[in-house]
């Protein structure tokens, strides 16, 4: 009797791969500038606090979250190479003309006086054009994932989202080193770069993230191939339904005339309102408490807990039900938002430096730091999870409808926070300042706690009264 031949283990295909390296260059691209949009429109192009989070917020996240509603639809009609493609192309406009602000201006405009409506006019179309194309490549590069995983989505997806992370660290890193003038690694190399396309300065980021588009557009033009379309039926066990432009502007009143789920998404973007703060209010405080503060060093707190410890969390909290997770995961937010109350309170100046080894922060500084990885503890707990409970509380046969509609909540919550973020900074910062009244931090945090709170609150009444906490 001859033994069993061992059943060979199904391999990721090289378009999965193909995939994952086209997402990783477009978030190099994208974490590159993020922690300095809202610091480039402020400092640089001399926009308003409360006008910088709003584009950053409103307009870029808020195209990049709610456009993949329809976005999707027509990356399906028209097929994932052509709309990746069209994709790069509009993103890397977007960054040419966020790098090169300052020099086209004066050239189409001529030299003024206020040259600053013509600044709000340019970065207008670059922040849509990177919003418009932000929004393709999302659906497109999650359908490919979805297409290409089998029946090990669940492992295709963890590897999607370590790569995303991955993609962060490396555009922070690359960003950091060519903003503040080159790389310089002791005996292995040493690169300076003063001058990059006749721009200096932060505008220099956005030739890098520029620089990672193209290389996305590369991959996607000579490697990338279209994955297998399943049309109205089932891959691996896998319900895959092709739906037209007008279903998918019908799906979204189907899905907003269920109450429950409104009510469910509308907490959850108090959840992520927090969340958004990291590239709309933080980038602005850290540099009011220093103006050298190297933002994207401080967020890189963030994708950095990511990659280290997103399995160990999953582990912790897998027997937890969803809405318990998502709860606590919101009060670790909470919590480290909380945390920048107590600077004001244990020390006299909030702006002295403190050495740890040969790291020197101010005190501020120190505990926002400590904040943004509490945020990347809440994030790993929550996210997830709310993917796993819409499918579970979506009506059957309408999980991939609902789906749809899981980062609507970021969203809203981008649309309404971004300009929020800002205006608070000017409320308790920039405007006493001007007055010669001294700044008010505190009140800042315990207001974007105290969200944070409401929503763990909600959740709670969600799970008890509206939701079914048997269910979930």
């Amino acid at each position: 009797m001859t033994d069993p031949q061992p059943v060979p283990k199904q391999r990721f295909p090289a378009t999965f791969w193909t995939a994952n390296t086209i997402e990783l260059f477009e978030r190099a691209a994208y974490y590159a500038m993020a922690s300095f949009m809202v610091i480039f429109l402020k400092e640089t192009l001399g926009m308003r606090p409360a006008l910088a989070t709003l584009l950053n917020g409103t307009v870029l996240w808020g195209l990049i979250y709610f456009l993949p509603i329809l976005s999707g639809t027509l990356a399906d009609k028209f097929g994932y190479k052509r709309s990746l493609s069209l994709a790069f192309v509009l993103i890397s406009l977007g960054y040419f003309v966020m790098a090169g602000i300052q020099q086209m201006t004066p050239a189409l405009f001529g030299p003024q006086d206020n040259l600053l409506p013509h600044y709000i006019l340019m970065a207008v179309t670059g922040i849509v054009l990177i919003g418009l194309g932000g929004s393709i490549v999302k659906p497109c590069i999650a359908g490919t994932i979805q297409k290409t995983s089998g029946r090990r989505a669940t492992l295709g997806f963890g590897i999607f989202y370590m790569v995303i992370n991955i993609g962060s660290v490396v555009g922070r890193i690359v960003a950091y080193f060519v903003r503040r003038g080159g790389f310089t690694i002791k005996g292995l190399l040493h690169l300076k770069i003063t001058e990059i396309f006749g721009v200096q300065g932060i505008p220099k980021i956005f030739v890098v993230s520029t620089a990672f588009t193209l290389l996305g557009l590369l991959v996607t033009l000579l490697i990338y191939r279209e994955p297998e379309f399943v049309s109205d039926g089932k891959k691996d066990d896998q319900k895959v339904k092709k739906r037209t432009l007008g279903q998918a502007v019908l799906g979204i009143f189907t899905v907003l005339s269920n109450i429950r789920f409104v009510f469910f998404i509308i907490v959850i973007a108090m959840f992520w309102f927090l969340y958004i703060q990291l590239y709309n209010l933080m980038p602005l405080f850290l540099r009011h408490i220093d103006p050298n503060a190297p933002v994207e060093l401080y967020t890189l707190a963030n994708p950095l807990m990511i990659v280290a410890f997103q399995m160990l969390i999953t582990l912790l909290v897998k027997r937890w039900t969803p809405v318990k997770t998502i709860m606590i995961g919101a009060g670790v937010v909470t919590v480290g938002m909380l945390v920048n109350v107590l600077p004001p309170l244990l020390f006299n100046n909030i702006y002295q430096k403190i050495s740890i080894g040969s790291i020197v922060l101010p005190v501020a500084g120190l505990f926002l730091l400590l904040s943004i990885a509490s945020m990347a503890v809440g994030e790993m707990m929550a996210s997830p999870r709310i993917y796993e409970y819409v499918g579970a509380i979506a009506p059957k046969g309408q999980e991939g409808l609902y789906l749809g509609y899981v980062n609507l909540p970021i969203a809203l919550a981008s649309i309404v926070g971004g300009p929020v973020g800002g205006r608070m900074f000017e409320y308790f910062i920039t405007d006493r300042i001007k007055m010669g009244l001294a700044p008010r931090t505190v009140p800042i945090w315990l207001i974007i706690g105290g969200i944070g709170l409401a929503s763990m609150i909600l959740l709670w009444v969600y799970d008890r009264l509206i939701g079914g906490h048997k269910k979930s």
